[in-house]
């Protein structure tokens, strides 16, 4: 583990890992303090659901531009950039005295962290091997759910801090989390080094290239991660959006217990993701197949990521949050498999493009999650509103048995590729 990921390798991990942290933060602060933001702004539980949403549509809209970018432009400029207009939009949230200041901060957000996973992505397959990728996306990824574990507890405390319990403040919770954020672009801008690869591209194709993003989505495993990554983090921004409110409204505990609950799934996650990451290099190395080290693993955390449906039965609420903790540590694991994927189905230049590709899907669920489950807990309670969770997942692993074929770069011919406009210049 030392020999890999030592000196300024181990420090990309860190950076990439930090900034993901970050992103977290600063994307789930609104999941912990949107129930005393609708009672402020007087919002319905249905318009709440939409609020969350909005993140998601420039989300969706931003990724594939921002995958192509990370490709264009390198990952220097364009994931640092990104994380600056995130940090200002995620402050700018607490200036809202309104919906539609609310809307359009939360819109912002989204398009400064649609660069996030696509830039990631790259940075990691430009800087790792093969049979160390699966452990370096574990590890970046776990940033994440360490982010969505300490953001309950930073935000309540803040909240609290500001205000009281009674009367918490949140605008002055997103006022120092958006504005704190902006260190990280600091760290990143004076200390990342792009990567500085050969120019000409493997298999004919000679010269200074750009992928043709439309061409990659001629494949059919382009289409079965697209198909994967929405199922898979509908459950994902489920935990996201609404498990504080639902520990909040549906199990009616304190915000005490709320921010102790809605951290250990996170924790779990964060847990798991390095740890199925280095289970499946670990098994690579040792000579076995990687489509079926992936597809495996992948199917099996996928299946236990199932055990939601308990949790919307479960009598105890004790019982139903470690209920939980296994699905989100399930769903974490399945997607620390899925990150590294499109690292091994990328043609050479175009990983940024194709995360962008697979992302987009996620951001769509990150749209339709927060504002189903809206409306199904605002009509018919949450119990079907965690039963539909599970079922997504299965359709995840259906996708991943049935859709997804062998996980090996895409074959590739100059189609793929357009040259540069100073090309061989």
């Amino acid at each position: 583990m030392r020999s890999h990921f030592s000196g300024y390798k181990g420090w990309v991990l860190f950076l990439v890992f930090s900034g993901t942290l970050i992103n977290a933060v600063d994307r789930s602060s609104l999941a912990t303090a949107n129930t005393f933001i609708a009672q402020d702004l007087h919002l319905s539980l249905e318009t709440m659901g939409w609020v969350l949403s909005a993140f998601g549509w420039t989300y969706l809209i931003f990724n594939i531009p921002a995958g192509w970018l990370s490709d264009r432009f390198g990952t220097k400029k364009v994931y640092g950039i990104a994380a600056f207009v995130w940090s200002l939009a995620s402050a700018m949230t607490g200036m809202a005295k309104g919906l539609g200041v609310l809307l359009f901060s939360r819109g912002l957000v989204g398009v400064g962290e649609a660069a996030n996973f696509p830039a990631a992505t790259k940075v990691i397959t430009e800087h790792f091997e093969e049979s160390e990728r699966g452990t370096a996306t574990g590890i970046y990824l776990a940033g994440l759910r360490l982010g969505f574990a300490l953001t309950p507890g930073l935000m309540v405390g803040l909240m609290v801090a500001f205000g009281s319990k009674a009367h918490p403040d949140w605008r002055m919770a997103f006022y120092i989390t958006g504005l704190g954020s902006l260190l990280w672009v600091v760290l990143w801008m004076f200390t990342y080094r792009e990567h500085r690869g050969p120019k000409s591209v493997t298999g004919g194709v000679g010269g200074e290239q750009r992928v043709l993003v439309g061409s990659l989505l001629k494949y059919r495993n382009t289409w079965a991660i697209i198909f994967i990554k929405f199922f898979q983090d509908y459950l994902y921004y489920l935990f996201l959006t609404w498990l504080p409110g639902y520990l909040i409204k549906g199990r009616h505990l304190d915000l005490g217990h709320v921010a102790f609950y809605a951290t250990l799934p996170w924790i779990a996650g964060m847990l798991a993701q390095p740890l199925i990451g280095i289970l499946s290099d670990a098994l690579i190395r040792r000579g076995y197949n990687v489509t079926k080290v992936k597809k495996t693993l992948i199917v099996i955390v996928q299946l236990v990521s199932v055990s939601v449906i308990g949790a919307a039965y479960a009598q105890s609420a004790v019982t139903a949050a470690w209920l939980l903790v296994l699905s989100m540590a399930a769903e974490s694991a399945s997607t620390a498999i899925l990150w590294s994927i499109p690292q091994d189905l990328a043609p050479p230049g175009a990983a940024g493009s194709l995360g962008g590709i697979m992302n987009t899907a996620g951001a769509l669920a990150s749209i339709v999650a927060p504002a189903l489950t809206g409306y199904i807990a605002q009509v018919f309670g949450f119990t079907p509103a965690l039963v539909l969770g599970g079922l997504v997942m299965v359709a995840a692993a259906l996708c991943v048995i049935f859709f997804l074929r062998g996980i090996e770069q895409l074959p590739f011919s100059s189609e793929v590729y357009k040259p540069l406009p100073n090309a061989g210049k």
